[in-house]
């Protein structure tokens, strides 16, 4: 009988839809469950016979769909979990970590400037967020960008900068905002107790939630589509279930948990943004996505993405009413969060337009804190063209 310990769960990138490069460089995913599972869809004969029974099945389909749960964890560039998050934004374009050294926060301003090179030419842009490190601790910490010129940055924050004179260091992690391109996996569910795999092809991350709560530990659950699926036994090479394939081990990372998230920041009515109190955060993050299905193929010829959706359900401390007021009012907000492990390493979410669709402030009785319960849905941000930012901390 196999045993949950011994699964290993593996994608890798494919070239053409539904096929399996040849000798692939599969990529470990950190799962804590999945629930994968083929779809083969019957339909029933209904030719009339006189002894009432069914005269025949017939499979009118093929695919397969399901869930992988992971842990929330760094994962560097070329290890699975930062492949499965970057695919989902459907973004093969990933701009890569920029670094500015010697730079100035400046006192009783929220601007930050450097004395040689250039922030744009550096890749750094409106809406990125950044990590201030080196310099006093007032000033230090994640920010979003709002101006970006030559010479000079200009941040969201609620105070000023106290000032810090040529020793900070500006961080913009690795980025990428949701966008066209297609990419889908193969992702082989291997049971290496019984030295047999089953191996899901043509593989789409259609929707992730992501889970960050006070007292467990972070999370992200991908749900997946595909196009169909082997099983089978080992090549002849123990723990090789694909020819030619080998298995890279991920790279060790601590889980993120509660004490580690930097920021969670919801802008108020005056576009000012305001640190959230938040008990939990909840993000969910969708492609749409519809099999694409034709006369004389078994089993879906593409996948097919509709509208890209990000919302977030937040649990915080009721402590002001600022939220309700934007709530009222119909106004634009953004959201955004960070998340990081001790060594600074981590994922940052931003949806740099929203609207609070839903709030909710109820008193459970007497002895009890209060909490707002409230829900943030993105949408275009015209200026920044896209509807979530995604950034890496390496």
């Amino acid at each position: 009988m196999a045993d949950g310990f011994r699964t290993r769960v593996s994608i890798v990138a494919e070239g053409t839809f539904g096929t399996t490069p040849a000798t692939p460089a599969m990529l470990r995913l950190p799962v804590t469950a999945h629930a994968m599972a083929d779809r083969v869809p019957q339909s029933p004969s209904n030719i009339i016979n006189q002894t009432r029974n069914i005269e025949d099945m017939v499979r009118v389909g093929r695919g397969a769909t399901g869930s992988l749960t992971c842990e929330l964890r760094h994962s560097p560039s070329g290890e699975g979990l930062s492949a499965a998050m970057f695919a989902l934004l459907s973004n093969s374009l990933v701009a890569v970590a920029a670094t500015v050294a010697s730079c100035t926060t400046t006192a009783g301003a929220k601007t930050i400037t450097r004395a040689s090179g250039s922030f744009v030419t550096d890749g750094i842009v409106v809406g990125d967020i950044i990590r201030l490190s080196g310099g006093l601790a007032a000033d230090m910490g994640y920010l979003r960008v709002t101006t970006v010129g030559t010479s000079s940055l200009t941040v969201d924050r609620v105070a000023n900068f106290t000032g810090s004179s040529g020793n900070v260091t500006v961080t913009r992690g690795v980025r990428a905002t949701n966008s066209l391109s297609e990419q889908s996996f193969t992702v082989e569910v291997a049971h290496l107790d019984l030295q047999r795999a089953h191996i899901y092809r043509g593989v789409v991350f259609n929707s992730a939630s992501i889970n960050l709560a006070v007292n467990q530990l972070a999370t992200i659950s991908f749900q997946c589509e595909a196009k169909d699926s082997i099983v089978t036994g080992n090549t002849g090479t123990t723990d090789v279930f694909i020819t030619g394939a080998t298995y890279a081990g991920m790279t060790f990372a601590p889980t993120l948990d509660p004490i580690g998230v930097q920021e969670v920041q919801l802008s108020n009515a005056s576009g000012v943004g305001q640190d959230v109190p938040a008990q939990s955060v909840a993000l969910s993050i969708a492609n749409n996505i519809r099999p694409r299905e034709q006369l004389a193929a078994l089993g879906p010829v593409s996948m097919s993405r509709g509208q890209f959706t990000a919302s977030a359900n937040l649990s915080a401390y009721f402590d002001n009413q600022d939220d309700q007021t934007t709530f009222l009012g119909n106004t634009a907000t953004d959201f955004w969060l960070a998340t990081v492990d001790a060594n600074s390493r981590g994922w940052s979410f931003a949806i740099p337009q929203a609207k609070i669709t839903d709030l909710s402030v109820p008193v459970q009785g007497p002895g009890s804190d209060i909490f707002r319960a409230m829900t943030v849905a993105g949408y275009r941000s015209q200026a920044q063209d896209c509807t979530l930012r995604l950034q890496r901390w390496d």
